[in-house]
């Protein structure tokens, strides 16, 4: 894949059906207008015909209602350069009703159990301070930290809000006031009885950390059930209160599991046999869908509360999926092969090429895609998943490592690897120890003193025992990552110095002390992997940052760092950067303006392919 290939690529999501349809969303870059374009497609009677609607708009977030007689979804319609109007129009035979309309945005929504509300979330950060480089804001006086996350930006004056709104008349009232109530974000909502759930946050009394919660609403009387953990999605089971999350937010890193919850706040782990961390969970008939990781995985589950049937394990990753009378539907794709959407029959996927999606089929007859070789790797302290890709014995080899730590490579199309194989790169990379998909002790084992060695350790060892593995002779190696993966490149190259000829360093953790100052998560998470207060501790938080053995790095670096990155800010790769011009190492430094910490996976499309471009560019210079 090149480059100049990504313009051609759909990305699936957001699945959704009745008896008779799949409906999805297909998100594609725009180079021209330098931008993302979603289209939703619907499969029926064996065909794939494309929602008709203004060229004007996006449309996202299909879903069916609770009787699959409607269904809604999101459409964003820009006026003008400032303004973008959000709305949520639902469908019903040939009839299209918008039911509401905003200038700011919406951030979801939830059908009510009865299908004659809908609850919408909007979220309404105050404009005039999106940006801080903005020569006409006024200056902030700010109370609280943290003040601005990755990807929202400043978060001041305005917050989340939900509105109910009758879908017979379109009237919707404000029944959650975030000004009011202090909420900085609202998530998941789900109905039950006559009460209404949702996940929110807001500041403590210190103000000093944000206080995530589980809130009741019975009629206008708000009760906060839960005040610790980290919650994602909300749902009822057996009419019972169930949530995807941690029910204590300091427990991290561990799996993401299933909780039911009760009014009392009391949290109960079900499937505490499955030690793997769970990402989604539909229900239908009694029974609760499940998607989980494992060692490079998404299986898909099936589960009455007690045991798991897996439906779908294989050397694959789903997505999302959707669950009707007679079918199982998945968004699935493969190391080697592009989103598409696919039918579970007796448990399996049985035929790849005939899918109902073809969103890809042009794409992938364009596009080269590369095959991987997987093998666990026994490293001596563990034993280790590492995928490779295979181009020439004579070429040169990347290795690539994760962000998180708490995440997974695995099998799935993943278009940095199959960019790096079409440049003429061998490209090897593995899931050391603190990844995720291989349980809560493996999690946990980079913490405190183990970090930067046990993962290090696999690192290593395992790309060595992989280069062997696929019989490579090229000695002229190459390393990268970005976040915890940029962190691990700079310690590599810091430890082993002459292992690698070249390295790019991206939008890296480099220094403890100064991420705990300056980051948006730089509060809790470095207690929650240094075990350590910051205060208490300092040397432990300087002795595990890269930046505090940089002088050994002799490896020509390029570090790739976002102006608007909070979660890793971009003074940690100006140390860097700084520290090796002025020794004199061949090092240079690439700033994109008005990204995030996001950049490679949803920056603007010209910053993503311009970013390809200069990481392939650069390990060229030095490796070929």
């Amino acid at each position: 894949m090149k480059p100049n290939n990504l313009i051609d690529y759909r990305k699936i999501s957001n699945i959704t059906s009745n008896d008779k349809n799949i409906v999805a969303q297909s998100t594609k870059m725009d180079f021209d207008e330098n931008t993302y374009k979603n289209e939703l497609w619907r499969y029926s009677k064996n065909k794939w015909k494309k929602f008709k609607g203004s060229k004007a708009s996006n449309f996202s977030m299909p879903q069916y209602s609770n009787n699959k007689k409607m269904i809604s979804y999101i459409k964003s319609t820009k006026k003008s350069k400032k303004i973008t109007m959000s709305s949520l129009c639902i469908q019903s035979g040939n009839s299209i009703t918008t039911v509401f309309e905003t200038e700011d945005t919406i951030q979801n929504y939830y059908w009510a159990s009865k299908d004659n509300f809908i609850y919408i979330v909007t979220k309404e950060w105050d404009k005039s301070f999106k940006s801080i480089d903005d020569k006409e804001m006024e200056p902030l006086y700010l109370e609280n930290i943290p003040y601005r996350f990755d990807t929202r930006g400043i978060i001041f004056n305005k917050r989340n809000h939900i509105y109910k709104v009758n879908v017979s008349n379109q009237k919707s009232s404000k029944i959650i006031d975030g000004d009011k109530e202090g909420f900085i974000s609202i998530g998941s909502i789900v109905e039950k009885g006559s009460s209404l759930y949702f996940t929110a946050s807001s500041y403590n009394e210190s103000g000093s950390m944000l206080d995530e919660k589980i809130i009741k609403k019975t009629g206008n009387k708000l009760e906060t059930i839960h005040t610790e953990g980290m919650w994602g999605k909300l749902f009822i089971f057996n009419n019972e209160l169930h949530g995807i999350g941690l029910n204590k937010r300091f427990e991290w890193p561990t799996n993401i599991s299933i909780h039911q919850i009760k009014d009392t706040g009391k949290t109960s782990v079900v499937y505490k046999d499955l030690d793997r961390p769970i990402t989604n969970v539909k229900c239908r008939d009694s029974f609760m869908y499940i998607l989980y990781e494992d060692s490079g995985k998404q299986l898909l589950g099936k589960g009455d509360g007690k045991n798991i049937e897996i439906l779908i394990n294989d050397q694959l990753t789903i997505s999302d999926f959707e669950i009707s009378s007679d079918r199982v539907a998945v968004i699935a794709n493969t190391f080697s092969k592009q989103d598409e959407i696919y039918e579970l029959k007796d448990g399996k996927i049985e035929d790849w090429e005939n899918t109902p999606s073809k969103a890809n089929s042009s794409f992938h007859r364009k596009t080269k895609s590369y095959e991987c070789v997987y093998k666990r790797i026994d490293t001596g302290k563990s034993k280790i998943d590492a995928w490779g890709i295979f181009v020439g014995k004579n070429n040169p080899t990347l290795l690539s490592i994760h962000g998180g730590p708490a995440a997974q490579y695995g099998f799935n199309y993943f278009d940095e690897f199959q960019t790096y194989a079409e440049a003429g790169f061998n490209v090897i990379a593995c899931n050391p120890r603190g990844s995720s998909g291989r349980g809560h002790k493996f999690l946990r084992d980079v913490c405190g003193n183990k970090w930067g060695v046990n993962d290090t350790h696999d690192v290593v060892t395992t790309f060595k025992e992989m280069v062997k593995e696929l019989k490579i002779s090229n000695k002229n190696y190459g390393i990268m990552g970005g976040s915890y993966g940029g962190f691990m490149t700079a310690w590599v190259i810091s430890h082993y110095p002459k292992m690698f000829k070249s390295s790019v360093v991206e939008r890296a953790l480099l220094n403890w002390e100064t991420m705990v100052g300056t980051s948006d998560i730089g509060i809790t998470f470095p207690e929650m992997y240094l075990l350590e207060e910051f205060d208490k501790n300092i040397n432990l938080y300087r002795k595990k940052s890269p930046i505090t053995y940089a002088n050994n790095i002799i490896a020509p670096t390029l570090i790739i760092h976002s102006e608007n990155d909070y979660r890793c800010p971009i003074e940690q790769g100006e140390q860097l950067f700084s520290n090796l011009k002025r020794r004199g190492v061949e090092s240079a430094m690439m700033r994109f303006p008005a990204e995030s910490h996001e950049l490679s996976r949803s920056g603007q499309p010209v910053h993503r392919k311009q970013r390809f471009e200069a990481i392939i560019n650069w390990h060229k210079k030095h490796l070929t």
